[in-house]
């Protein structure tokens, strides 16, 4: 099956690697120290991606897609550039190792995949890593590599569209008897 390295990027990155249908492994990198500059954070970045995009190479990359300046509160537009640069660093990286899928996803959209749409202003970091422990992606420790899960499981859906009942509540124990082999009447 396909494998896919999703993407949640900033100064701190999550990431998540994993064939569609199998568990994903996940973690982030922080590129930047305090008061480091944005030299030094694309640097560190750029130095990341080269070393991550080695052979097996992905089949996809898929990203969460950049905001527009306006809908982001509380940063600057320098923020924001840096945010753009980073981006650019990876589309670059993926270009020059031959990885030509990269998709970048709305945030709305993995969203609603992923924690079934709106929650209450400040919930949705939790619900994502509420989600990814109930999924039983512990490694999620914190909530950058979780958004890197949902990521994944976005793209996974859009590659698979059965692996969106995979995180869905009201099939999971259907899904988990049918892939652990319990008898139907078998409590899981």
């Amino acid at each position: 099956m396909t494998d896919i390295l999703a993407l949640d990027i900033a100064t701190v990155t999550g990431w998540a690697r994993g064939r569609v249908g199998e568990e994903p492994r996940c973690g982030s990198i922080r590129f930047s120290t305090k008061g480091a500059s944005q030299l030094a954070i694309c640097g560190r970045a750029l130095d990341w991606m080269i070393q991550t995009l080695k052979p097996p190479l992905p089949d996809v990359v898929a990203i969460e897609g950049l905001l527009p300046p306006h809908t982001i509160k509380k940063q600057s537009n320098v923020d924001h550039d840096l945010l753009a640069q980073l981006h650019g660093i990876v589309l670059g990286v993926c270009f020059m190792r031959g990885i030509y899928k990269v998709n970048r996803h709305a945030l709305p959209s993995i969203r609603a995949h992923f924690i079934n749409g709106p929650c209450a202003k400040g919930q949705a970091k939790r619900m994502v890593i509420e989600r990814c422990r109930w999924l039983g992606w512990l490694e999620a420790a914190d909530d950058d590599a979780a958004d890197a899960l949902a990521v994944w499981s976005y793209q996974a859906a859009l590659i698979d569209p059965e692996q969106t009942i995979r995180i869905s509540p009201l099939f999971r124990k259907n899904f988990l008897t049918k892939k652990l082999g319990l008898a139907a009447d078998t409590k899981a």
